[in-house]
Formats: structure tokens, C-alpha cells, sequence
């Protein structure tokens, strides 16, 4: 007989958090994470062999007119500002994306995942980096590439391209020299290789913090080391889950990839498995330095209970031989003894010394 499970009730300040995911109509373009005040925007970058065009801040109408009569040109189409889901869905229905592909772009708490479609394929990602003020950031980052065009969906302005802009503007590889899948290569390849950056910077960050605990863990503290492991942890969610998509991408037969393309996608995932290789590496050292750290706090502890139990211990005959002659009965012979007194001190001090030549034998301290 099943038994009846008590009545649980959280306590008023708890708040219990739900996902606005929750009773929504899949396809349903609903925003979800942290609103900023960005303005949403979509810079266009139009490039061939020959020339370069840039296009700012621009309507989906004229994102729609780049793509459909500009057909000299591949479009590298950035959208910045995933709360506007409006503007989200009315490009996605102008260029006939899939409401499904465009959930996924507004939750910016979906996973990393790779769809592929017959005309194009749609790929999620987290693009990590750490501001000038060492702030650790994960974005939501999505990308589709077309025959045509790439549209690649931020949360903010900032990103780690600015190395791919500057090789499509001065023709540095072979980017404009090729179809649109070197370009989406070129874009996955720059967020990756930015982890490389990330895991440098949590290799830097456990380093100090082990020589830290080593050097004095009292000047350390383990709200550092949670910090520091609720980091990675961040890290290892985003990375993990890519390893598999590079892995799928590898493998895949869409046709939007080029045979040369594929050989650059199996570097791709090499680079991508020495990140995950790293990240767990320091995801075992950081829980590493907490038993450190905690051992460390033990071991200082325990020299401080070991120098106060020694001095305990040798006070402790000191104290019964003052207990005994602080006692006033009228008849203790040694209370009429001129150099009583001076006897007392050599007997406590002589003891003393013994008890610290003892444990000095005992090597106690």
C-alpha cells in the first residue's frame, strides 16, 4: 500500500521558478532570458570576390531586397537584440525560416543544436568571452546557413568576429573566394577558438588560486573556489554539448557543404575536443582545491589546538600546586618556611622545563 507523503510546504522566501516555456505553443516565438536595453539591429555585410558593401541598421524589408536581387553578392546578415521577437519573426517569415528555428533563437536558455533543413541548416551555440572587466559572459548565439546568405542571432553587439569581419573587408583567406559554408565554418571556428581563451583564463584563475592555498589558505576562500567552479561548470554545460554537433556537422552529407569545407570541419572538431579535454581537466582540479583548501584550514586548526593543549598541559600541574598552598588551613608546615616561596618557584619552573624538554623529545612542536 502506497503511503501518503507528507504535505511539504517551501519556506515564503523561497521562490520556486518557472520557464515561460512552460503550457507554450511550440513555434511560439516567446523570449526567454535576460532583456537588456540593446536595441535590436541588422547589419548586413554583402561581399564577392571584388567588393565589399556594408549595410547598417537595416529593415527586414531591405535584408529581404539584399538576398533576393543582389545575387552577385553573399550576404552575411547579423541580427543584435533577440527580445525584439517581432522583428525576430517577421525576418523569419520573410525568408520562410521555420517558427520551430526561431523558438529556439529567442530562448536563450536552449542548448547548443544543430537542425538541418533541404534549403538551409541552423546550428545554436553559446558564445563565451570575458569583458574588459574580467566578467564572465555566455551568449546565446545562433546561426543559418543559406545557399546565399549567413544569418548569425545575438543577444548584445559585442562578439568575438571582429577577426572574421576584418578577413571578408581585406580578403585575408579564402572566405569571399568561396561559398557561403567557409563563411559559417570561418564563424564557428572563431567561437571556439575563443574557448581556447576561456579555458586559458580558468587555467590562470585555479593557478592563482592554488598558490594561494598553498602559500596561506587564510588569505584564500572557498566562496572563491564555488565562484570559480560554478564557472566552469557554466563552460563545461556550453561545450560538452558542441562536441556533438561538430561531430554531426562532420558527418553530415547536407548539400550546402563543399567536399573542401569538410576537411576544415575535422579540424574543427579537433580543436573543439582539446577545449572539452581542457575544461574537465580544471573542472577536477578546481574540486581538487576545495578538499586543498579545506585540508589546509584543518591542518592550521589543528596547530593552534595543539600549541593551546600544550600550554593546557603545562599549567596544569602549576595550577594544583597554587590550588594546593592557596588552600588556608592553619597547619601546613611548608607556610613556615622561610624560603617556602622560593622552593614553590623553582618546583613549578623546574616542572616546566621538564614538560617542554618532553614534548620537545616527542618532537610535539
Amino acid at each position: 500500500m502506497r503511503k501518503k507523503l507528507p504535505n511539504l510546504k517551501y519556506p515564503k522566501r523561497l521562490k520556486i521558478k518557472k520557464h515561460k516555456i512552460q503550457n507554450q505553443i511550440p513555434g511560439q516565438i516567446t523570449f526567454i532570458g535576460e532583456k537588456t536595453t540593446d536595441v535590436t539591429e541588422i547589419d548586413v555585410i554583402s561581399y564577392n570576390v571584388d567588393r565589399v558593401k556594408y549595410h547598417y541598421n537595416c529593415t527586414v524589408d531591405k535584408v529581404v531586397e539584399l538576398v533576393t536581387h543582389e545575387k552577385d553578392f553573399k550576404h552575411w546578415i547579423n541580427f543584435s537584440g533577440l527580445h525584439d521577437v517581432e522583428k525576430l519573426g517577421n525576418l523569419g517569415k520573410s525568408l520562410d525560416i521555420h517558427p520551430l528555428v526561431l523558438e529556439d533563437i529567442a530562448n536563450t536558455k536552449q542548448r547548443p543544436k544543430l537542425d538541418e533543413f533541404d534549403d538551409y541548416l541552423f546550428m545554436a551555440l553559446k558564445m563565451l568571452y570575458y569583458t574588459t572587466e574580467n566578467i564572465f559572459v555566455k551568449e546565446h548565439f545562433g546561426i543559418i546557413l543559406h545557399d546565399s546568405y549567413i544569418i548569425t542571432f545575438q543577444q548584445h553587439k559585442d562578439d568575438v568576429l571582429n577577426f572574421v569581419r576584418e578577413r571578408v573587408q581585406n580578403k585575408k583567406g579564402r572566405i569571399r573566394t568561396h561559398n557561403t559554408d567557409y563563411l559559417f565554418f570561418a564563424i564557428v571556428d572563431a567561437v571556439i577558438d575563443n574557448y581556447y581563451n576561456i579555458t586559458e583564463t580558468v587555467e590562470e584563475k585555479t593557478e592563482f588560486l592554488e598558490d594561494k592555498i598553498l602559500s596561506d589558505a587564510n588569505n584564500a576562500s572557498s566562496t572563491e573556489i564555488q565562484l570559480l567552479k560554478r564557472e566552469i561548470l557554466s563552460i563545461r554545460k556550453s561545450v560538452a554539448p558542441t562536441k556533438e554537433l561538430i561531430n554531426r556537422l562532420q558527418n553530415s552529407k547536407h548539400k550546402l557543404f563543399d567536399k573542401s569545407t569538410r576537411f576544415y570541419l575535422a579540424d574543427l572538431y579537433d580543436h573543439i575536443l582539446q577545449v572539452t579535454e581542457n575544461v574537465d581537466i580544471y573542472r577536477e582540479i578546481t574540486w581538487g582545491l576545495l578538499d586543498m583548501y579545506m585540508s589546509s584550514i584543518s591542518n592550521k586548526m589543528n596547530e593552534v589546538m595543539k600549541v593551546l593543549t600544550i600550554m593546557s598541559t603545562i599549567f596544569i600541574p602549576l595550577t594544583f600546586i597554587v590550588g594546593v598552598y592557596g588552600m588556608n588551613f592553619e597547619y601546613m608546615p611548608e607556610l613556615e618556611a622561610k624560603s617556602g616561596y622560593f622552593i614553590v618557584w623553582v618546583v613549578m619552573i623546574t616542572i616546566t622545563i621538564l614538560l617542554i624538554f618532553y614534548f620537545k623529545k616527542k618532537k610535539w612542536f
